[in-house]
């Protein structure tokens, strides 16, 4: 079915949509008007191509990566892909020659050679970067909502459910009409359907524009020492309304050198279990991973540079600390990254503590506290962390435990507990909270033990994993 009132089309969109088979059905916008166009809104016109890669090239060289390639992706604007699907119903008579060709995959090929000599990157299917053009255009948003919603209600019910029960979907953030929503209705709207669409009324101005480039994320591992009792794993203050010191943690330690030779916009920092503030980490280290999102640097980590950089980098990290040292970095991909958060309760940690007893403690009560078969506790969650903890009860394993006196109210506890296990707390009892403790265990269940000083000494865990092959070569 065609219309009385012909449809505004752009020059591009007339030539590749309408052809012959439409041009009674149309009328060509002004040049100088090009978004009059009820099909591609502007888009595909060349100056505004030529606008939107200009604008392209001058965030690229404020924002400069190097890369050499990258990948296309377009937001459109919803109204815009409605329009596409109502103009095929209602003008089957178009014959341009790239009628048959969707919207998008043309608006791509239009502009990938513009952009392509804009940015000197070259257009692939497969990068490490990606140009994402968002194109905004809300001048129809409302009517095409009410329009789609009278043809296709049972589609809206939800939402409409979500605002009246306050849920946040529907308070007002994200529009009704979006375009997962969208796609959902898109096949089936009939030639009935489309008879009724006001698809003649075209755009009252051309379309928004903004950029988004976007790289892989880099995923480098290794593990960490950390030799301060004075220093927390992330940012953290003891009182919640004092600033946090800028650079006071492991995280900030280990990622700020790496953030500033590769030039990333965040950085994520994801440890094996974490040690308390006042608990120092020994050994091996404690294996970790950092995330960094958006490098605009990352042709060091090629592989012919590859060792050369990460140690680097671990020297770069080990020269701005006394309090922290990494070792064995390693780069690894996203897939292996992911396992250092897989079986945490399935690890094994040993841990030194240097203890304290008010009370004298007979060398023979400490050696028959002494374990080389697993023993067996429950945890109720701790009274120093109940208020960011779910109150449960947690069954843990102690599978070795040492005891060595050094006086008659010090001595040094040695253990091989289950990742998550609560150390402090299976010292000295924690109000009975943990059951059996050592206190339990050398007859002391008054409160009168306490950990002077812990430290961690092993993390059992193979990271990074040996078959990565990135590496650096030394160790620290």
């Amino acid at each position: 079915m065609t219309s009385s009132v012909p449809l505004p089309l752009c020059s591009v969109c007339a030539r590749q949509s309408a052809g012959e088979g439409g041009k009674e059905s149309i009328r060509v916008a002004a040049e100088d008007a090009s978004f009059e166009c009820s099909l591609c809104f502007g888009i595909l016109h060349p100056a505004f191509i030529d606008d939107v890669s200009k604008a392209a090239e001058a965030h690229l060289a404020s924002c400069p990566y190097d890369a050499t390639s990258f990948i296309l992706a377009l937001n459109l604007p919803t109204s815009q892909t409605l329009r596409e699907q109502i103009i095929k119903k209602r003008f089957p008579s178009f014959d341009g020659i790239l009628a048959d060709i969707p919207f998008k995959v043309r608006n791509i090929n239009a502009y990938l050679s513009k952009l392509q000599q804009a940015s000197g990157l070259r257009p692939t299917l497969m990068s490490d970067l990606q140009l994402t053009i968002t194109f905004e255009n809300d001048d129809f948003l409302d009517s095409d909502t009410e329009f789609l919603r009278k043809a296709f209600p049972q589609d809206f019910r939800s939402g409409k459910k979500r605002r009246q029960n306050g849920d946040e979907n529907g308070s007002g953030g994200e529009p009704e009409l979006t375009k997962n929503r969208l796609q959902n209705m898109l096949g089936r709207i009939n030639e009935k359907i489309a008879s009724t669409f006001p698809v003649e009324k075209a755009p009252s101005r051309p379309c928004k524009f903004s950029f988004a480039f976007e790289r892989d994320p880099v995923y480098i591992a290794g593990r960490y020492c950390k030799y301060s009792r004075a220093l927390p794993q992330s940012p953290w203050s003891a009182e919640e309304d004092a600033p946090l010191i800028p650079g006071h943690s492991v995280s900030e330690k280990v990622t700020g050198p790496m953030a500033k030779l590769l030039g990333s916009t965040e950085t994520r920092f994801v440890a094996s279990g974490r040690e308390d503030i006042d608990v120092r980490m020994l050994g091996e280290g404690r294996p970790f991973v950092v995330h960094l999102i958006n490098c605009r640097n990352t042709q060091t980590l090629r592989p012919d540079r590859r060792v050369e950089t990460l140690a680097a980098l671990r020297d770069a990290i080990n020269k701005s600390s006394v309090d922290v040292s990494v070792s064995e970095l390693a780069l690894l991909s996203r897939e292996v990254a992911e396992q250092l958060s897989v079986g945490q309760e399935d690890k094994k940690k040993l841990y030194t503590a240097y203890c304290y007893s008010t009370l004298p403690i007979d060398t023979g009560v400490l050696k028959a506290a002494t374990r080389t078969e697993p023993l067996e506790i429950i945890q109720k969650t701790p009274v120093r962390v109940m208020k960011r903890r779910a109150l449960l009860d947690r069954p843990r394993s102690i599978y070795t435990l040492e005891t060595m006196p050094i006086d008659e109210h010090h001595f040094l506890v040695r253990m091989e507990t289950q990742a998550g296990t609560y150390i402090k707390e299976f010292v000295h009892g924690d109000f009975g909270r943990t059951r059996p403790s050592l206190a339990d265990l050398i007859g002391c269940q008054k409160g009168e033990v306490d950990i002077v000083q812990l430290d961690v000494e092993r993390v059992d865990l193979v990271w990074p994993p040996e078959n990565t092959g990135k590496k650096d070569e030394k160790k620290k």
